[in-house]
């Protein structure tokens, strides 16, 4: 069986393997951290002020202000003429306070949730500005007087010295009818604590974040190699290797430097659906160089332009976190250090690997071909999904094939 026969053969493989993948991810059930017998009070902590969320079943709130007839039943269409009496009652069931003094809150909004029961969302902002505590006291009794088992949960829902955004899932305190004042610890918070947060969320984005990587990936397998004449050979100096992978990192580090930084600053905005197409294709493109000579001595173009897009595509993750709302420049600067010393790391795992294993036979033919190979097959895979699955063009296609075959 010759080369091209094991290419032909295992090339479907890989396409159906990663096809599976991919469906097997999107059928997943989203997760979701309502629960029946539960409330919730989610605060956002910044510097100088804490905003929060009340999150209440509406029959939860019906019984514990004792609406159990139709007429004066609370519905989804008649919640706001209650607002007053909703508001009130937790006012007088939830007590912030700081070194003794009480934290007044006042409403700012409302809003509705569909989990798997009908959630009421009351918005509020404590009244004051000052500098965080490092302690909050809580005093908690939603519910406990018409459901001795119902539980309430405090959650930090974002907080950059505690490098927490976006939490739903983690509460800080769980009060219950027998353990009704608890106290918010926040003194172990600090600015430093927040920066090695925001590293270790670069670190964590880039190991995490497999597009990025298989593009790396496909720039250095040939870093050993040199190509003369359509072939691919060995390189001599150890050197000349190591260069090649030098300038490759650096200039996909200014390129993706820049653009985050632009995206961050609200200076250029590209839709999302574009940027992860573009960088699903940037795969493909890098490891197609590997079968054929296309960009020889031009691929240097070809990570410094693609990797300004895996800059929008870092910013996407950061603004969706909502770790670019404050301390701007320590977000950056910690986010960018961590994807550096990430992509550092997996490159001190896989360079010395090829490097090593350059002068064997097989590198070329297996390695080299067939590794560009599945990159291209899963590059076109990433590609289809993020550029048309649920897109115009995907309607438009479905709309015509019904209107062809009914």
């Amino acid at each position: 069986m010759d080369l091209a026969e094991t290419n032909l053969r295992s090339v479907p493989l890989s396409f159906i393997l990663t096809f599976f993948c991919v469906v097997t991810f999107l059928m997943q059930s989203p997760v979701y951290g309502h629960n029946l017998g539960q409330s919730y009070t989610y605060l956002k902590i910044y510097d100088d002020k804490i905003t929060g969320r009340f999150e209440i079943i509406l029959d939860d709130l019906n019984r514990a202000l004792s609406k159990d007839m139709s007429n004066t039943l609370i519905t989804k269409e008649n919640l706001n003429e209650h607002l007053s009496e909703v508001h009130q009652y937790f006012k007088t069931h939830v007590l912030f306070k700081a070194d003794g003094e009480q934290l007044p809150f006042e409403f700012t909004g409302v809003d509705t949730l569909k989990a798997k029961k009908l959630f009421v969302l009351l918005d509020f902002d404590l009244i004051e500005e000052w500098a965080t505590p490092d302690f909050i006291d809580v005093d908690y009794s939603v519910m406990f007087e018409v459901d001795p088992k119902h539980t309430g949960m405090v959650l930090i829902e974002q907080y950059w010295r505690g490098n927490i955004f976006k939490n739903e899932s983690r509460p800080s305190l769980v009060f219950s009818r027998s353990n009704q004042n608890q106290q918010l610890d926040l003194s172990n918070y600090t600015m430093f604590s927040g920066f090695t947060g925001i590293v270790k969320l670069g670190v964590k984005h880039i190991w995490l974040g497999i597009d990025h990587i298989l593009f790396l990936i496909a720039l250095i397998l040939p870093a050993g190699m040199i190509r003369r004449e359509r072939r691919w050979e060995p390189v001599t100096e150890f050197r000349s290797a190591l260069f090649y992978v030098i300038k490759i990192v650096t200039l996909f580090t200014v390129a993706h430097t820049l653009t985050l930084s632009l995206a961050a600053f609200r200076m250029v905005d590209l839709p999302t659906r574009l940027v992860e197409s573009v960088i699903a294709i940037s795969i493909a493109v890098a490891a197609l160089d590997i079968l054929f000579p296309i960009f020889k001595k031009k691929i240097v173009w070809v990570v410094f332009i693609f990797g300004l897009f895996h800059g929008f595509g870092f910013a996407s993750v950061l603004a969706h976190l909502g770790v670019l709302g404050e301390h701007m420049v320590l977000s950056l600067f910690g986010f960018n250090l961590g994807v550096e010393l990430g992509q550092v790391a997996v490159i001190m795992v896989i360079f010395p690997v090829l490097y090593m294993i350059r002068n064997y036979a097989f590198f070329p033919k297996i390695i080299l071909r067939f590794g560009a190979t599945a990159l291209i097959m899963l590059s076109a895979v990433w590609f289809v999904e993020r550029a048309f699955i649920d897109s115009p063009v995907q309607k438009y296609v479905m709309a015509s094939l019904n209107q062809l075959f009914s």
